[in-house]
């Protein structure tokens, strides 16, 4: 039997609720694999013009290696999550929402507090950063640049213009969602069954977590690996990812609408691999840090309520003493 507050364990040992070997583990990157084949076949072969071009200059720099990549990458991505609901179903054998929570339930509650608190802490963050840039550059401007409404055409129907956001942020939300399955949910359980220290397999999802985002280059790599951190940080103390898909949500969010909203010029200053880590640690690891904390004082971690998770905990146990 695990200890009664072994809480990253009970998130991790979800994945007894269906087979562990490495034949599903095989089968299920395989299943992976199709999917995104499949996706990917399809999306070439769309009627839109220079889709042709793309087509062919496709295939000539096709090689496994590249395909290797972009099933690592893609498993993340919408069409990932509905691999790993085949996956699930097919290979290991268990409820998809076994990879989200504890008790196999979506809560968008959840979601929406681990954004909110994400918000706040964030700006805690700003300020930080401000603060710090000040002192160690005497350089007194926002991290972020000043708020500015972008430019729009005033042709454009307003509606349009607020589904257009609507969707935007929709779709910035399920792409979240779909790396934290991905990461925090299927790998973290995975590399637990045969790693059983947990903050060893935070650490090692949270370096995969860094070099999987290719396109930065390594201080901002930096600040993903602290970020991945926290969201595991989050997602194995509440025993579900959603805490851990809103803040993934909003950080996303700030990516995305920083360079529309927030316009100035940036310091050339030099920052030596110290300063870099230290905004790293800033940007990445305190807003995490201080959601951490406002949960732990205020009680505001996942609670269970009602028969179905003792039961889903005893399944666990009985597996994890057999």
């Amino acid at each position: 039997m695990k200890p009664e507050k072994d809480f990253p364990h009970a998130f991790i040992d979800l994945a007894k609720l269906g087979r562990t070997d490495w034949q599903a583990i095989a089968l299920t990157i395989l299943i992976l694999a199709c999917v995104i084949a499949v996706s990917t076949l399809g999306a070439l072969l769309l009627p839109i013009p220079g889709m042709p071009a793309y087509r062919s200059l496709y295939f000539e720099h096709f090689s496994i290696l590249a395909a290797f990549n972009s099933l690592l990458l893609d498993a993340g991505s919408p069409v990932g999550v509905f691999g790993f609901w085949l996956a699930c179903k097919f290979a290991l054998r268990r409820p998809f929402r076994s990879l989200i929570s504890i008790d196999l339930k979506f809560r968008v509650r959840r979601f929406l507090l681990g954004a909110a608190l994400y918000q706040l802490a964030f700006m805690v963050g700003v300020a930080a950063m401000w603060l710090y840039a000040g002192l160690r550059f005497d350089i007194w401007t926002s991290p972020i640049g000043h708020f500015q409404l972008p430019k729009t055409d005033p042709n454009v129907n307003p509606i349009l213009k607020v589904s257009l956001a609507l969707i935007t942020l929709l779709g910035i939300a399920f792409l979240a969602f779909g790396e934290e399955l991905y990461m925090r949910g299927w790998m973290t359980q995975t590399i637990g069954q045969y790693i059983r220290i947990p903050v060893v397999v935070v650490v090692l999802v949270a370096v995969l977590f860094a070099m999987f985002h290719t396109q930065y280059k390594w201080p901002v790599k930096i600040e993903m690996f602290f970020c991945a951190l926290g969201f595991s940080a989050l997602s194995l103390r509440d025993r579900r990812l959603e805490l851990a898909v809103g803040a993934h949500s909003m950080m996303n969010i700030w990516v995305t609408l920083t360079p529309m909203f927030f316009t100035g010029s940036h310091s050339n200053t030099h920052i030596l691999i110290p300063d870099a880590i230290v905004f790293a640690l800033i940007k990445g690891a305190l807003p995490f840090a201080l959601m951490y904390w406002f949960l732990q004082k205020t009680k505001g971690w996942f609670a269970p309520v009602g028969e179905s998770l003792p039961h889903i905990e005893n399944a666990v146990s009985a597996e994890h003493c057999s």
